[in-house]
């Protein structure tokens, strides 16, 4: 338990590595970013879109008539 924590971060050991040849800066660039954006998620989906406020609410009917829930019901279906 003598060991005390040190405040200098550890190098760490390299991840690529080029075995054979002499790439230049600009080719180690473009691997890399090829290399980084395959390991990337896919975007996330849009979301859906907000059906509060659409004209057709605005069409009322008596509370007692039959064709207040089924004529909004086809409209947004149609949508």
């Amino acid at each position: 338990m003598s060991a005390e924590p040190t405040d200098q971060p550890q190098p760490s050991e390299p991840h690529i590595r080029v075995l054979k040849g002499q790439p230049t800066d600009a080719e180690l660039a473009a691997l890399i970013a090829v290399l980084g954006s395959v390991g990337s998620p896919p975007p996330p989906p849009a979301p859906e879109p907000t059906r509060w406020g659409l004209p057709v609410d605005k069409l009322r009917y008596p509370v007692f008539s039959w064709q207040k829930i089924t004529l909004q019901e086809m409209i947004h279906m149609r949508q």
